[in-house]
């Protein structure tokens, strides 16, 4: 007897520290996880109806980076172009919003789509992307490749009366080779010209590929602007007026004569030497208010027909 009743007082401090261990092991539903997140918290502590918000700046599913917007109207915006960034656009329904790429850019094939049924959108086959959402709330993803680049973006669409880009454009950095490659090239460009102009200072026709006795020097020169040409003839191709020293900084507009009406034809620079690169019986050259005209057919001698 004495053994039996000592027996429920040593079994009953071991029942309550297994049921303490018991209740110590059942996870904690609002435990942080390894990750440090508290399960059913969402993504970067935004909750479920915060990932349904298509206006919430820290939904990560609207991210991307945000255009600079220009002085004076912040629906008109620019962004810096980088193949690594998803750009970010806010459009609005019953607006429509025009995405404009370089001017040297053409979109290829058909812009890719998270889904298109509640998005309207059009191009004009160059390089102009047209967007509009048919309700507000929406969040859309779109891909559209060009020519050169390809660009990547979030489209978000406003509430009815809320803030949208109108025009969306962008800005290409130049990268330093580019830049470098550039100068180089002017320079190179600034020597030839140099070369070519002190080679055209002398008083003959070397440069021309036609023996002498076959050029035609039958020409008529009036006018007198200070590019007046010094020289004219042709080598049955091409005029060639000899232009002053003081005329090769700033070239004239050659135009020929075409029925009623004068045309503007190629000319190129070669040394002192504008060459017209079509044969006309009259050829005007013009700037600004100036002009010369040289008529083939008819030479002048002592200043007289």
């Amino acid at each position: 007897m004495p053994m039996e009743a000592r027996t429920p007082s040593r079994v009953l401090p071991l029942v309550i520290a297994l049921g303490l261990a018991l209740l110590l092991s059942i996870p904690d539903g609002h435990a942080a996880d390894k990750t440090g997140r508290r399960p059913g918290a969402g993504i970067a502590g935004l909750g479920i109806g915060d990932l349904s918000d298509a206006m919430n700046p820290g939904n990560p599913f609207n991210g991307g980076v945000d255009p600079i917007a220009l002085p004076g109207d912040s629906r008109l915006v620019v962004f810096t172009y980088s193949r690594d960034q998803i750009f970010r656009v806010l459009s609005a329904p019953l607006k429509v919003t025009t995405i404009e790429f370089p001017d040297d850019e053409q979109i290829v094939g058909d812009p890719a789509w998270g889904e298109n049924v509640r998005w309207d959108y059009d191009t004009d086959g160059a390089n102009h992307l047209y967007v509009k959402p048919q309700a507000a709330g929406l969040v859309n993803t779109l891909s559209v490749n060009t020519n050169k680049r390809s660009y990547e973006f979030t489209l978000v669409s406003s509430p009815l009366g809320g803030i949208f880009y109108q025009k969306v454009r962008f800005r290409i950095p130049t990268s330093i080779s580019a830049k470098v490659k550039a100068r180089n090239d002017s320079r190179s460009e600034q020597a030839d010209n140099a070369k070519a102009t002190e080679g055209g200072d002398s008083r003959n026709v070397d440069a021309v590929a036609v023996p002498p006795d076959q050029l035609n020097f039958e020409y008529a020169i009036s006018g007198s602007a200070s590019f007046k040409p010094e020289t004219a003839f042709d080598d049955g191709k091409a005029l060639w007026l000899r232009l002053p020293a003081a005329a090769l900084q700033s070239w004239p507009v050659a135009l020929v004569k075409d029925g009623s009406d004068f045309v503007v034809v190629n000319q190129i620079r070669r040394g002192g030497y504008l060459v017209v690169q079509r044969l006309a019986d009259t050829v005007v050259l013009r700037s600004g208010d100036d002009e010369v005209r040289i008529e083939r057919g008819r030479r002048r001698v002592l200043g007289l027909f």
